[in-house]
């Protein structure tokens, strides 16, 4: 476009020379049209082919910096081009490294929850042994009686260290809330104690504490992601 555009402007530039000067062909008197020399001035025909010369000149120099323009031009769109491909892949790549992520994320907090649910079941198992120790349905002495209790109790204790020990260290994939009502329920649980008592055995808060497991064990389930069998 820009090269039919320095040939227009020529052909406009030369017509230009050949209808309003009129003088183009007056040669000085002893003097040739085409000659060149001390006191002869140039004639028209002279004028218009200097003036045809440098319109020459100045069209292949238009037409030179325009086509390098044209060249450059096509080079920064096909680099464009590459950068906006590259772009994208790397934008496709980011996005599956944030999808791994946050999926292998919901693993592992449905593991913990996992885990953490079992871990209360295992506590209530401890907490009904210990109702039935109490209850003494089983007609034994009262010191073996505190002897199994305690048993009971160092077990879930272990049982509570543990799973704090895994919750901390998951910390960035649990709840907040959810977490400090583990917490809470795990101290309400550590201060139950009927072995302490020595004048009359009573597990008064045990039906209590199993709703207590019982609701947690729901609030767990609320909060698993993936829905998958753990492996």
């Amino acid at each position: 476009m820009k090269k039919h555009l320095s040939l227009i402007a020529f052909a406009f530039f030369i017509s230009t020379i050949l209808l309003f000067d009129s003088a183009f062909a007056a040669v000085s008197e002893g003097c040739e049209i085409f000659e060149i020399k001390a006191g002869c001035d140039l004639s028209g025909w002279m004028k218009v082919i200097f003036a045809a010369a440098i319109g020459g000149g100045l069209g292949i120099l238009l037409h030179t910096l325009s086509h390098r323009t044209n060249l450059k031009l096509e080079r920064n769109h096909e680099q464009l081009k590459e950068n906006t491909e590259q772009l994208k892949e790397n934008s496709i790549a980011i996005q599956k490294i944030l999808d791994a992520q946050e999926y292998s994320s919901n693993r592992r907090r449905d593991y913990l929850l996992a885990s953490t649910k079992s871990s209360f079941n295992a506590i209530l198992l401890r907490l009904g042994m210990m109702n039935r120790i109490v209850l003494n349905k089983e007609n034994i002495d009262t010191d073996d009686q505190y002897s199994r209790l305690e048993l009971e109790e160092i077990a879930i204790h272990a049982i509570i260290e543990k799973v704090r020990h895994t919750t901390s260290l998951a910390v960035d994939i649990l709840d907040p809330m959810l977490a400090t009502q583990i917490d809470n329920l795990f101290t309400f649980i550590e201060q139950l104690s009927p072995s302490k008592n020595k004048e009359k055995l009573e597990f008064s808060e045990y039906d209590d504490v199993k709703e207590k497991i019982m609701h947690m064990r729901d609030r767990l389930e609320e909060f698993v992601i993936t829905k998958q069998v753990l492996k």
